[in-house]
């Protein structure tokens, strides 16, 4: 579609990544969560078994998400690597497992995951927390101590500090040191990984922080994202319930209001009757197949995979606009050169940025925001996100700007504007 400027048309707002949504006339009102895995989830509780239909998946996926997951003595937990968890927090097994298939692979000199890559490997270990902290370190054998309290100075502080550690040697005499943290703000119970489709499955959690209110947004396969009613008592007990309406991969997000704004907690998958795909195989996204002319730039790619996404659900076509492009690829390339993936990269988010740029007025604005290999997975990324989702198939915008921006490694850092103009 070809550019277009957007000029005098309605009051602003901002809808930043999903995250939050402020209009002019209450701009402190906030709605939304960011699905940031960066930055992108209290139970001793028995595990659930669920029937299930579906095939055996070809990944040890968790039976069940909950938290926290203590180390067992079956797991016959390494004593040093132990001793190294006291330094970041609380030892959990399900971070360990996924530190430990972190620095399998480090030693083997294949280099770390992104972030997707990682929450996708906590999701299959049944790990529900966002926005995971990982840390390498590697040197020979045996690493020093005081190298490795060094690398936990700038841990978590707000809600419980869960940590899991491993070491795997080298080929060479060396040493890989991977630790995978999170900050527990608040802790789910025992919920299937597989289920039937048509089942209704319960969301029991509390909360560690202090939130006015707290949401329950439900993902499927296809479609926007729906919120199911959620109960959050004084003692910050939480608890929802909600249907699998369709077979498929859910996502599963509680989004807790907190005294800085809404914010996710809590990210479960389920599966029903479909098995759990492995970290990294995950189903593409609709549109992800678009094909571009030879030669296109990729945020063209970009804009025809949201376009071929929107058409499968029958919503208008966006039209491509001059300046929202500008603000998406000073984004884009404001986020790749600070190495962050942030509504706000040291300028402003997109709120102060739309007003800055003086010639635009929309009744509200978005903005999706993603780091990946591809502009293709980045597409999957911010579609598989409840919030990000919502921007991509909100039927109300009507133009939309596109920026990408590539890393010295090949990967891209994206940026989508999204303006609703009437």
């Amino acid at each position: 579609m070809r550019a277009a400027s957007l000029f005098a048309l309605l009051s602003v707002a901002a809808s930043c990544g999903g995250e939050r949504t402020s209009r002019v006339a209450s701009p402190g009102s906030l709605a939304g969560a960011s699905s940031d895995a960066s930055d992108r989830s209290s139970s001793d509780e028995p595990a659930i078994t669920t029937t299930t239909t579906a095939a055996a998946p070809t990944y040890p996926w968790a039976e069940v998400t909950r938290s926290p997951t203590p180390l067992g003595r079956a797991s016959s937990p390494d004593p040093r690597e132990v001793a190294l968890s006291e330094l970041c927090g609380t030892a959990d097994a399900a971070l360990a497992r996924v530190a430990s298939e972190i620095a399998t692979t480090r030693a083997r000199g294949l280099g770390a995951p992104d972030a997707d890559a990682v929450v996708a490997r906590l999701r299959a270990a049944g790990e529900p927390h966002v926005r995971p902290r990982l840390v390498t370190a590697s040197g020979r054998a045996p690493l020093e101590d005081s190298t490795v309290r060094a690398l936990f100075a700038a841990s978590p502080t707000r809600g419980a500090a869960r940590c899991g550690i491993a070491l795997a040697p080298t080929p060479h005499g060396g040493e890989v040191l991977v630790a995978v943290m999170v900050e527990a703000l608040a802790d789910l119970g025992p919920l299937p990984t597989r289920a039937r489709t048509g089942e209704w499955l319960s969301f029991d959690a509390r909360l560690h922080v202090r939130a006015s209110s707290a949401k329950l947004v439900v993902l499927g396969p296809h479609g926007l994202p729906r919120t199911v009613p959620t109960n959050l008592d004084a003692s910050g007990a939480t608890r929802a319930r909600f249907a699998l309406d369709q077979p498929g991969a859910f996502t599963v997000q509680l989004v807790a209001d907190l005294p800085e704004g809404p914010r996710p907690v809590l990210e479960a998958r389920v599966f029903a009757d479909v098995p759990p795909t492995p970290p990294g195989d995950e189903v593409p996204a609709p549109g992800e197949d678009a094909a571009a002319p030879r030669g296109a730039e990729p945020a063209d790619h970009l804009e025809r995979m949201v376009a071929a996404l929107r058409a499968t659900e029958r919503l208008p076509q966006l039209l491509r606009d001059a300046k929202l492009d500008a603000l998406a690829r000073a984004h884009a390339e404001r986020m790749r050169d600070t190495r962050t993936v942030a509504h706000d990269a040291g300028e402003g988010d997109l709120q102060i940025r739309f007003a800055a740029e003086g010639s635009m007025a929309a009744r509200e604005i978005g903005e999706n925001v993603a780091h990946a290999p591809t502009v293709a997975r980045a597409h999957r990324v911010l579609h598989a996100s409840p919030s990000h989702r919502m921007n991509l198939l909100r039927a109300d915008y009507t133009h939309a700007g596109f920026g990408v921006a590539t890393a010295e490694d090949g990967s891209v850092y994206v940026c989508e504007a999204f303006a609703a103009t009437r």
